[in-house]
């Protein structure tokens, strides 16, 4: 996508510092993403107004 957009851009050149791998090993770890707990459905009475003359 990036690259797509840079073409479509009509830029003449782009200039950067790092390869993939060099960046790969300077950048810090990534944490592992909080788990995320889902609750629901709740409230259907009340989440179905706004929609349900629409359809």
């Amino acid at each position: 996508m990036c690259a797509t957009a840079i073409d479509r851009s009509g830029l003449g050149r782009v200039v950067f510092a790092l390869s993939a791998e060099q960046f790969e090993s300077v950048k810090p770890p990534t944490p592992a993403p909080a788990p995320v707990r889902y609750d629901g459905p709740a409230l259907f009475a009340e989440a179905r107004r706004p929609i349900e003359d629409h359809y």
